[in-house]
C-alpha cells in the first residue's frame, strides 16, 4: 500500500493543477476530462485541454505490415483500430466473446480491407503461440523509424504498432500545453509496457500490484492491484486527505 503520509505532502503541493491519468484515461480535477487511446495515437479532451488530435498510419504501410506479420505467423490475429470504436480484424467471435475480450458488439467490427480505407492508427497483432517480441525485431527491422512497435505482456500478449509520433506523453502535452500544465503535474497509474513511457515523464507515477516488473521499476508508488480496486484507492486517499481551495 502506499504509504498516507508521503500523499499528505504530495497530494497538497499538487492539487491545483494536478492531472490523473488512469492507464488511457485522464481527469483533470474540476470537471475536465480527457483520453488518451491506442497507446497515444488518439487523444481528445473538453475544455480547457480541448482538442482531438489522430496520429494515422499510411494503408500503405499497415498493408505491408499485415503481410510480413502474416508470413510469420499465418494464423496470427490482425485488428486494426481506427478510432475507440470501430476496428477492422481478420477474425471472428461470438458476441459474448468478443464483449469479454474487446468490450466490443458486432456492428463495431469491420472487414480488413475496409479498416485500411478509414484511416487507421494502431494496428494490434497476437493470437495463441504468436512469438510478438522476434515479431517485434523483424517488424522494426524492416520499417526501421516509420513504425513504434510496443509489445503488451499482460493478458494475451499483443504487439501494438503506431506511428513513431503516437506515445502517450506526447499526446498528453499536446493537451495540456496550452493549459500550462506539465507532465510535473500529472499523477499516472499503469500496469503494463505500454504505459512505461508515461510512467517515466508524469511527476507521480504509481503501480498496480498486478504490474509487471518493468513497469513497477519506473513508479514512485505502488497500489493494490486492479481487481483490488488499488487506483480507486489511491484517489480516495487522495480526497480524504487534501482540501480543494478554489482557484
Amino acid at each position: 500500500m502506499i504509504w498516507k503520509t508521503a500523499w499528505k505532502n504530495v497530494w497538497r503541493n499538487k492539487v491545483r493543477s494536478l492531472v490523473v491519468i488512469i492507464s488511457v484515461t485522464i481527469g483533470i480535477f474540476g470537471g475536465v476530462f480527457a483520453v488518451a487511446v491506442m497507446n497515444g495515437a488518439i487523444v481528445t479532451g473538453n475544455p480547457p485541454p480541448s482538442g482531438y488530435f489522430k496520429e494515422t498510419m499510411p494503408k500503405e504501410i499497415v498493408q505491408s505490415i499485415i503481410d510480413l506479420a502474416s508470413e510469420f505467423a499465418p494464423d496470427i490475429r490482425v485488428t486494426i483500430e481506427l478510432d475507440g470504436y470501430e476496428f477492422g480484424a481478420n477474425w471472428t467471435a461470438d458476441p459474448i466473446t468478443l464483449w469479454e475480450r474487446n468490450s466490443a458488439t458486432p456492428d463495431m467490427v469491420l472487414p480488413i480491407g475496409e479498416a485500411l480505407l478509414r484511416q487507421p492508427c494502431k494496428i494490434a497483432l497476437g493470437g495463441p503461440g504468436t512469438d510478438i517480441l522476434k515479431l517485434a525485431e523483424k517488424l522494426i527491422n524492416t520499417f526501421s523509424n516509420v513504425i513504434s512497435a510496443i509489445p503488451g505482456l499482460l493478458g494475451n500478449p499483443i504487439l501494438n504498432i503506431t506511428n513513431p509520433h503516437a506515445s502517450k506523453p506526447y499526446a498528453l502535452r499536446k493537451l495540456l500545453t496550452p493549459r500550462g500544465i506539465s507532465l510535473d503535474d500529472v499523477i499516472a497509474f499503469g500496469d503494463d509496457i505500454p504505459d512505461v513511457g508515461m510512467l517515466k515523464e508524469c511527476g507521480i507515477s504509481v503501480a498496480v500490484a498486478n504490474a509487471l516488473p518493468e513497469v513497477k521499476s519506473v513508479c514512485t508508488y505502488y497500489t493494490t492491484s486492479n481487481d483490488e480496486d488499488g487506483v480507486a484507492l489511491v484517489l480516495e486517499e487522495m480526497l480524504r486527505t487534501i482540501e480543494i481551495q478554489p482557484e
